[in-house]
């Protein structure tokens, strides 16, 4: 079976660390100020797509008809809560 994929790239051009939140798994990944990531999204019944939802300093990444998901930054996949203890101490 043939897999659909789609990706999205996020800038934080802020001066303030950004939360990004990849729904519906509610995992989240902080931007700090000047990084990049982006989120590969596969599935298996037809190309998944994102609606983008931005707060003061967070994003939710609803990731639509959607089986599985990567987070990656510098061709680096990252785990869930990448940055979130930096981001506290900052």
């Amino acid at each position: 079976m043939s897999t659909y994929s789609s990706k999205i790239g996020l800038d934080n051009p802020l001066s303030i660390p950004v939360v990004v939140a990849v729904e519906p798994w509610g995992e989240d990944y902080t931007l700090m100020p000047g990084e990049q990531l982006e989120i590969h999204a596969y599935g298996r019944k037809g190309t998944p797509w994102f609606h983008v939802v931005g707060w003061d300093d967070s994003l939710q990444v609803y990731c639509e008809d959607t089986d599985s998901f990567k987070v990656v930054q510098r061709d680096v996949e990252l785990k869930c809560g990448h940055n979130r203890q930096k981001a506290s101490d900052d």
